[in-house]
C-alpha cells in the first residue's frame, strides 16, 4: 500500500507539469532547452536566496519573495529567443516549478510517503505544487509584462499578491483562494495591457 501512496504522491506532483509540457506549445517548439534552463536559474536563485537570508538580517518573508521575482525576471529576460510568448513564459514556469518540486517535495514523499501509515499532509503537499504552477505561470506573466514596459499594474498586483501571501499563507485553503484571485487579477491586467 505504501508504494501505490508514494505513486500517487508523485504523480499528482509532477504528471500535471508534463501536460502543461506535453499538450501546450512547448512540445512543439522543443523547449526543453528553455525549462532546463530556467531549472538551473531555480537553483541558482535558492542558493543565492539562502545566502543572503543567511548573511544579512532581513526579514525572510518579504526578500523570498523578492529574490524569486528577480530571478524569474532574469530568466525570462535573458531568453529571447522565443517565437511565441507562450513559449518563454510556460517554459520557464514549468522549469522553474519542476525545481521546486524536486527540491522540496521529491525527498520528503520518498522519505515519508512510503511509510505504513497514511497522512493527508502528502496529498495536500501534492495538490500545493499544481498551486504553485499556476502561482508560477501568473508571476511570469506579470514579470513579462512588467519588463515590456507596462510597469504599474503587474508591479501592484504582484506587490499585493505577495502581501497577502506573507501574511496569510498558513493554511492551503487560503494560499488557493489568494492564487485564484491572483489569475483573475492576471487575466484582467493581461487583457487591459493589451
Amino acid at each position: 500500500m505504501s508504494f501505490y501512496y508514494f505513486v500517487n504522491c508523485i504523480s499528482l506532483t509532477f504528471l500535471p507539469l508534463f501536460f502543461v509540457y506535453k499538450f501546450t506549445p512547448l512540445s512543439e517548439y522543443g523547449s526543453i532547452y528553455r525549462c532546463s534552463f530556467a531549472l538551473f536559474a531555480y537553483l541558482v536563485v535558492q542558493i543565492v536566496k539562502l545566502t543572503i537570508m543567511a548573511t544579512l538580517p532581513l526579514p525572510a518573508f518579504l526578500f523570498d519573495h523578492l529574490i524569486d521575482c528577480l530571478g524569474l525576471y532574469y530568466v525570462l529576460v535573458k531568453q529571447q529567443k522565443a517565437s511565441l510568448i507562450q513559449v518563454k513564459i510556460l517554459g520557464v514556469a514549468v522549469g522553474w516549478s519542476f525545481g521546486e518540486s524536486i527540491l522540496t517535495r521529491l525527498i520528503d514523499f520518498y522519505v515519508n510517503a512510503k511509510s505504513m501509515q497514511f497522512d493527508w499532509r502528502h496529498i495536500i503537499s501534492a495538490m500545493d505544487a499544481n498551486v504553485t504552477l499556476i502561482q508560477t505561470i501568473c508571476t511570469c506573466t506579470l514579470i513579462w509584462n512588467y519588463s515590456r514596459g507596462n510597469k504599474k499594474l503587474p508591479l501592484t498586483i504582484l506587490l499585493i499578491y505577495f502581501t497577502g501571501l506573507s501574511i496569510l499563507s498558513f493554511s492551503f485553503v487560503f494560499k488557493v483562494i489568494l492564487v485564484s484571485l491572483l489569475a483573475i487579477a492576471t487575466f484582467i491586467a493581461t487583457c487591459y495591457l493589451q
